[in-house]
């Protein structure tokens, strides 16, 4: 799973991250039931804070478009 962000945006980081899991799945690029990369490789893929990434996972949970598995990621 491929994602870009970009600080000079203008949109919050962890904003970008929910819209391009949301498109990865809306056009079939991430199935259903494929794990998300963890916290924290995705937060060292991207150079960002991984309390950033979590609090984007958290927001894709709130809306329903992704789940948590115990001790599954």
């Amino acid at each position: 799973m491929q994602l870009h962000v970009s600080p000079q945006d203008g949109v919050p980081i962890y904003l970008q991250i929910v819209n391009q899991v949301k498109f990865l799945i809306a056009s079939g690029r991430l199935k259903p039931d494929e794990e998300l990369p963890s916290i924290r490789s995705l937060a060292e893929q991207l150079l960002v804070n991984p309390n950033t990434v979590a609090r984007a996972y958290r927001e894709l949970e709130a809306a329903g478009v992704v789940y948590k598995r115990r001790t599954a990621g």
